[in-house]
């Protein structure tokens, strides 16, 4: 017997919403509310975000899409966020997802998405699906022996919500111009207040003199002891409030073993954690896919004509690069001081050739030119288009 050819859509009502909580609630141990408490309180939520492949009268599979924009330097690029990706135990192996994730990409193509991104423990079978796996890096305490010090300048005290602003502008002063952060809109701190992410974490928040200058999460610690530290940031000038913000996080979690941390490499918190043991940590949940490459450039271009014109053996030098990459090309051009990205090459013009993986150009984008292994020939040119960068997504964002 030849089985139906499942429908893969977005849904379309309120019924069919729930059927998917259902579905969700069976196929995690987390249990069904956690997904209807994240969904339901997103007051950007569109029902064309949840897909589903229908057989018959039955969903068979379900994914979700979190739309969000990021930040590339001070770019803003469109990212669409796979998640609550479930297949009902009978339709397995059946290849519905697989259909899914097919359509759903031909769909944040036209809806003008410049990238997607997902957090997977079964890289392989995403990779098939066009998603290529881009390492990150966190830090891993012992808690163990930890040793705090004395804290005369900072008063230590609970997140209230009415700190929802402050909190709002620490984070953006913080990440400005930091690759990977979401810019977060206010509905977002308004939203996230109710989602079972934030319920299970601890917020504290420094201040000094009366007036906060900093604020870090804490999870609740895993079946094996784990805690992780979800966000720390902090004012300009306030870097010295980490610190005892740190130690008085990890005192809410004395039952902790292990902590793992969630930092930018600059982070001022980064070094004090090596000194006290801790080790970098090298993780492959984080898998990317480029959506749309051309547009995806042209949006950076201001960015690469900044960089270009602070690099002082390219500043003034004209550059043409046929770029090619998952199968996408681009054309850049660096002429009297202004730079450009096309879809087609000009006519007569002769350009260098730079071909790469999906993998090597996200890293680059993300870390910059000391986190690839690509060769030398072209490396003035990268180093200069992309510099190292001090990336994070955090944990508070994952989806």
């Amino acid at each position: 017997m030849t089985r139906e050819q499942p429908e893969i859509r977005s849904i379309t009502n309120r019924a069919e919403l729930e059927a998917v909580y259902d579905v969700l609630g069976d196929a995690f141990p987390i249990g069904r509310d956690f997904f209807r408490q994240r969904m339901e309180h997103d007051s950007t939520y569109d029902l064309s975000t949840t897909w589903i492949a229908a057989q018959g009268p039955d969903i068979a599979s379900t994914v979700q899409l979190f739309p969000f924009i990021g930040r590339v330097d001070d770019a803003a690029v469109n990212i669409g966020g796979i998640g609550s990706v479930a297949t009902v135990a009978a339709y397995r192996g059946q290849g519905h997802c697989r259909h899914m994730l097919h359509d759903i990409t031909a769909w944040m193509e036209e809806q003008e998405y410049d990238l997607s991104l997902l957090f997977a423990v079964i890289n392989p079978f995403y990779e098939k699906a066009g998603w290529s796996t881009v390492p990150e890096t966190m830090y891993e305490l012992d808690l163990a022996g930890v040793t705090t010090g004395s804290n005369d300048s900072y008063e230590i005290v609970p997140f209230d919500p009415s700190d929802t602003d402050v909190v709002a502008s620490i984070y953006e002063q913080f990440n400005e111009h930091r690759t990977g952060t979401v810019i977060r809109p206010s509905s977002y701190w308004l939203d996230r207040l109710h989602w079972p992410k934030w319920r299970s974490t601890t917020c504290l928040l420094a201040k000094r003199e009366g007036v906060v200058v900093a604020y870090g999460h804490i999870t609740k610690p895993e079946e094996d002891g784990t805690v992780y530290l979800d966000e720390l940031c902090y004012r300009k000038g306030e870097e010295g409030a980490a610190i005892p913000l740190f130690y008085a996080l990890a005192e809410q979690r004395p039952e902790a073993k292990c902590m793992l941390a969630n930092l930018p490499a600059d982070h001022i918190l980064a070094e004090h954690l090596l000194v006290q043991g801790a080790v970098k940590k090298t993780l492959t949940y984080m898998m990317w896919k480029i959506i749309r490459f051309q547009l995806l450039l042209a949006k950076l271009v201001p960015v690469f004509q900044r960089r270009l014109q602070h690099h002082g053996a390219l500043a003034d030098q004209p550059l043409l690069i046929e770029w090619e990459c998952a199968g996408q090309k681009a054309y850049f051009h660096a002429l009297d001081g202004q730079v450009a990205v096309a879809a087609v090459p000009r006519e007569g013009s002769e350009y260098v050739r730079i071909s790469m993986t999906q993998q090597e150009f996200m890293r680059l984008l993300l870390h910059g030119i000391d986190e690839t292994a690509l060769d030398e020939q072209h490396s003035l040119v990268l180093e200069a288009l992309f510099p190292k960068q001090n990336t994070v997504f955090y944990l508070m964002d994952r989806f």
